[in-house]
């Protein structure tokens, strides 16, 4: 990583840092969901819907994709790269819990990182589980680093993933304000997505938040 490049990373966590001590001042909403997490919808007080008419003309090939979104965005740059900004026990945000089957105030484990295409964040990805199952199922994920979580996803044959949802997150989002720290213009709504993985009944919530970046991608 080149040294302008290492000088973004710092800026981005240490702003990264300042906005999580205002995302705690939001809890997360309870919800009874079983763990059935293949069928279900994926619901909640953020109002994610399995399909969004209005999705803007040039997020919505991406917001759609099927595979692999790293896969798709390696494919449509020359160099390619993971920040990782942070890999802990954590809150969870809203009904993330509800999603995982856990008590609302249990700690979930969380791995937040930015995808760069040609030195440009063009995806804030925001994944979380029980922490139980980093011991279990998702063992994997403790040593990621900055390796992107895509190829662990859809190399692993018995990994099953729900339907996407998406949603437009506006900037009183506990994840649009730390996807934003990236941005020296944020706009006022950013497109988001998340779907849940099943590896051996343990679900493992990823959600996806397209920066405007990607726009300048072939898609």
């Amino acid at each position: 990583m080149s040294d302008t490049s290492l000088a973004r990373v710092r800026v981005m966590r240490t702003a990264f840092r300042k906005q999580e001590k205002a995302d705690s001042l939001f809890s997360s909403v309870p919800s009874g969901q079983s763990e059935t997490r293949r069928t279900k919808s994926i619901g909640g007080v953020e109002s994610w819907h399995t399909f969004l008419p209005d999705i803007d003309a040039g997020y919505a090939p991406w917001m759609r994709t099927d595979g692999s979104l790293t896969l798709r965005i390696q494919q449509r740059c020359k160099n390619f790269s993971v920040c990782n900004v942070h890999n802990r026990l954590a809150t969870a945000v809203y009904d993330e819990a509800a999603l995982l089957g856990l008590p609302v105030k249990q700690k979930i484990y969380t791995r937040e990182v930015f995808l760069h295409a040609d030195g440009k964040p063009v995806v804030y990805a925001h994944s979380v589980v029980a922490a139980q199952h980093l011991y279990g199922a998702w063992h994997a994920l403790r040593n990621l680093g900055n390796r992107p979580l895509g190829a662990l996803l859809f190399a692993h044959p018995l990994v099953r993933r729900s339907a996407l949802h998406f949603h437009a997150l506006k900037p009183n989002h506990p994840l649009y304000r730390r996807a934003a720290v990236a941005l020296a213009i944020p706009p006022q709504k950013l497109w988001a997505r998340r779907s849940l993985f099943i590896l051996h009944n343990a679900p493992l919530l990823v959600t996806e938040i397209f920066l405007p970046d990607i726009l300048a991608l072939n898609t």
